[in-house]
């Protein structure tokens, strides 16, 4: 049963999203697009964009795929999935980290984590990167948004929404 699929990858995305919805993106794309081809890598760009809109990037883009596979219900299981076995994880592990204040393991587990998770956003990057459309105007428009959000502090939604804006008379 198709509930039961998006339930179970749903289900593993959200517990390996250890650093963020971004660092489950090239997993994301691996199970909905390689394996099960339930929506395309151009799809799967444009629900990372659509989600960007909005909190919750990684939530929005499960609910996306969720009824894109099999419509509102899809969605609600995908979304459910995605969100509540993580959250259930970081209200014990945050139990645990509590306790372990004051401990020098503490900080050294912080330390160790950081470049895990620093690696694990960029694989997110190149995947989505697969799915761009329009060629070398688009790659030089993610340039452009890349240059702007290292040295501006624009609002990331209304970058998203300006270069939708400009993709849609630029790559007609």
């Amino acid at each position: 049963m198709i509930y039961g699929r998006l339930a179970i990858v749903f289900t593993i995305l959200s517990l390996l999203g250890f650093g963020g919805g971004n660092a489950i993106i090239p997993q994301m794309h691996a199970d909905v697009v390689d394996h099960y081809h339930w929506i395309n890598s151009a799809d799967f760009a444009r629900f990372y964009g659509l989600g960007k809109l909005s909190p919750g990037a990684t939530t929005t883009m499960a609910a996306l795929v969720g009824f894109a596979v099999a419509g509102l219900v899809g969605a609600i299981v995908a979304t459910l999935a995605v969100f509540v076995p993580s959250g259930l994880v970081v209200y014990g592990a945050g139990h645990i980290w509590g306790k372990l204040r004051g401990n020098p393991w503490r900080e050294r587990i912080a330390r160790a984590i950081k470049p895990v998770v620093l690696g694990l956003i960029w694989a997110g990057v190149f995947t989505l990167a697969r799915g761009v459309v329009g060629g070398p105007v688009a790659i030089g428009m993610a340039v452009v948004a890349t240059v702007l959000m290292l040295v501006t502090e624009w609002n990331q939604a209304l970058m998203v929404l300006a270069a939708g804006a400009i993709g849609a008379v630029v790559l007609r």
